[in-house]
């Protein structure tokens, strides 16, 4: 049974679900060749779907069967087990998803693409999760939006911009080449973005996994729900080790200015 508890010291949320001890590959064994539950033709392996785009499917979301906390959704965003991200109705539908859980504390909305960077199942598919709370990362990114937006200043390090988006490389990253996607219009989330903005983030977001994935096969990304949101994107190159984890302190050893540069290219 899932539940949430506290930090002793910092009073921090912990989720707690020890039934997700069960799902494939959880604790970094290597992938084999067992039958995968997101392929066309093996839609009775997960949980009754939610929303399927498409028939034949192109994009499906389903209960995540081993879910950190209720109400958990795994959007499978192909019928192909060799596919990548590409398909523009994803993002639609990350915003469609977004909007039905208007009523949980924070949602968080991201991709896990490889095992570095956490997946249990090869095949391409995103997470969202309604949280009944929010979390320290965020509520500590939010104290700096009480006086002015620090997302709607000029950006170093731009990689490109479009009508509705500027996508840079930070100027004090924490990963090695990190990125930012930034909405031009002051929006909290992805739900109050129009059709058009979505379509030219889907188009962003296409062009991110490329590049990254000419890094390395294994990336993150997440919406991250300010005030003024943003999409926090980076290849999984380094590894986390005892300062990163002990202190929350960074060491970055890639120049933002030379990750927008090889990004540009």
């Amino acid at each position: 049974m899932t539940s949430v508890r506290r930090n002793p010291l910092t009073g921090d949320p912990i989720l707690f679900a020890p039934e997700r001890a069960a799902r494939p590959h959880a604790f970094g064994d290597e992938e084999d060749d067992a039958r995968c539950p997101f392929c066309a033709g093996h839609e009775e392996d997960t949980p009754p779907e939610i929303l399927r785009v498409g028939n034949p499917w192109r994009v499906r979301v389903v209960p995540n069967k081993y879910p950190p906390i209720a109400g958990a959704e795994v959007i499978i965003e192909s019928p192909r087990h060799d596919a990548q991200f590409d398909n523009p109705e994803i993002v639609h539908v990350y915003a469609q998803r977004h909007r039905a859980h208007a009523d949980a504390a924070y949602v968080a909305l991201f991709k896990n693409e490889g095992a570095r960077a956490g997946s249990s199942i090869a095949h391409v598919h995103s997470q969202l999760i309604p949280l009944p709370f929010v979390p320290p990362r965020i509520e500590h990114e939010r104290a700096a939006f009480a006086n002015a937006c620090p997302l709607c200043e000029a950006q170093p390090n731009v990689i490109r911009e479009t009508r509705a988006f500027t996508w840079f490389a930070p100027h004090a990253s924490s990963m090695a080449y990190q990125q930012w996607i930034v909405p031009k219009r002051h929006a909290a989330s992805i739900g109050e973005l129009h059709d058009a903005e979505l379509d030219e983030l889907a188009t962003l977001l296409r062009d991110a996994s490329r590049a990254m994935r000419s890094l390395s096969d294994a990336y993150n990304w997440m919406f991250v729900n300010t005030p003024h949101f943003y999409i926090d994107l980076f290849p999984r190159m380094t590894t986390l080790a005892g300062l990163e984890l002990g202190t929350g302190t960074f060491v970055e050893i890639i120049d933002p200015a030379a990750a927008a540069e090889r990004f540009r290219s």
